[in-house]
């Protein structure tokens, strides 16, 4: 075939473009233990369901770690979710699937009664100690000492008033923590079954003064206006989740 001129050239390499496949962009990711697909959409900034269906599985599919799960790009997990049938091969998940959730909540609420780890009983919330002050959540009402939780209560109501957003811890150990609560999470995480957690003796949940949030909405209305109430990120690098009051 002859091509004449430059044009043409340009021609017939666009149709070969339009005609070829177009690649993948999404991101392999290798599940890590105490990993559910909830926390590696959020870290993502996609929703469950999105990742779900473009990796052809169940929003509450526990995931095995070890394997490799596709993360999409938006325009692809939106072009997944419009075609409502999955862009790759799915990848392995344990039997019996479980509800998947932040480890901010109770980590074993999700696991089999038969199966709960020793200790689990200390993962349900407590009569505060003497002097607590008080925050409410889905769980009722959790405990911080009372400058952090008078500073959480007045951010809260600002976040409901500009942002429509309620701030609340994620579980019933979410906030403040005992010594015997911090050391059941932080066997859970060296079981592989939850999620980062330190020795206990070492957890600023111990002294009254962090909390773990649910949701990657609210810890960005934090992001937003956490500093005029003492509350941010301090320890925990990697932990979305947890933020701590540094307020006087």
């Amino acid at each position: 075939m002859r091509v004449r001129g430059f044009g043409g050239l340009i021609a017939i390499v666009a149709a070969l473009l339009a005609s070829a496949p177009a690649a993948l962009a999404a991101t392999p990711h290798v599940v890590q233990p105490g990993e559910t697909l909830w926390s590696i959409a959020a870290a993502s900034n996609l929703t469950t369901r999105t990742v779900a269906v473009y990796n052809g599985v169940a929003e509450d599919a526990h995931l095995v770690a070890g394997t490799t799960i596709q993360v999409p790009t938006v325009d692809e997990g939106a072009a997944a979710l419009a075609a409502g049938t999955p862009a790759v091969a799915a990848p392995a998940v344990a039997a019996g699937p479980v509800e998947p959730a932040p480890a901010v909540a109770d980590p074993v609420a999700a696991e089999p009664a038969a199966a709960a780890p020793p200790g689990s009983s200390a993962l349900e919330a407590i009569a505060p100690a003497p002097g607590m002050g008080h925050v409410p959540s889905p769980y009722g009402e959790l405990h911080l000492i009372p400058a952090a939780a008078d500073a959480w209560n007045a951010m809260r109501q600002e976040a409901l008033d500009v942002y429509g957003v309620d701030l609340h811890p994620g579980g019933p150990v979410s906030a403040y923590r005992t010594y015997e609560q911090q050391a059941a999470l932080y066997d859970l995480f060296l079981a592989g079954l939850g999620e980062p957690a330190n020795p206990p003796g070492y957890s600023s949940h111990e002294l009254g003064t962090a909390v773990d949030v649910p949701t990657p909405e609210m810890r960005s209305v934090i992001d937003e206006i956490g500093w005029k109430y003492g509350w941010g990120k301090v320890h925990a690098p990697g932990e979305w989740w947890h933020v701590d009051y540094y307020g006087g």
